[in-house]
């Protein structure tokens, strides 16, 4: 009994091309925006380095700003530099806009924003008010 190609089992040229497509388009939407989970920020390197600055102004009994180091890729205050590399943009915001936040030689800290930007996309800290810790 002959067979025709229709009874065939199997997929065409043009469903096998139209899964691909699919497949690579949501690989590039997925690569495009990171990883989930990925951050542009290391938080535990940012935690150390707020603890240092928020101890370095109760030693000294000086007030210390932090605010964005002078080539953009790094967070900056009083000698300590958090380098973040040369691919991410460093953004300071204080509590009413302005760009450091401050820690008092009591310990506390006005709070404010960190954020860092790389390939289109924004990772961000909050620096609590009064205890100066980060939060992601």
């Amino acid at each position: 009994m002959p067979i025709s190609l229709r009874d065939e089992a199997g997929f065409t040229l043009a469903e096998m091309l139209l899964v691909v497509a699919i497949t690579a388009l949501a690989a590039g939407l997925v690569v495009g925006r990171g990883l989930p989970g990925v951050h542009r920020i290391d938080h535990a390197a940012l935690q150390s380095f707020v603890r240092s600055l928020r101890a370095e102004a109760m030693r000294t009994d000086r007030r210390l700003a932090l605010g964005v180091g002078p080539d953009g890729h790094s967070f900056a205050a009083g000698g300590f530099v958090l380098a973040l590399g040369p691919d991410r943009q460093a953004t300071v915001i204080g509590p009413k806009g302005e760009t450091s936040i401050g820690f008092e030689p009591d310990g506390s800290s006005q709070g404010g924003l960190l954020r860092v930007l790389a390939a289109g996309f924004a990772d961000q800290v909050v620096i609590a008010p009064v205890t100066g810790t980060v939060q992601p």
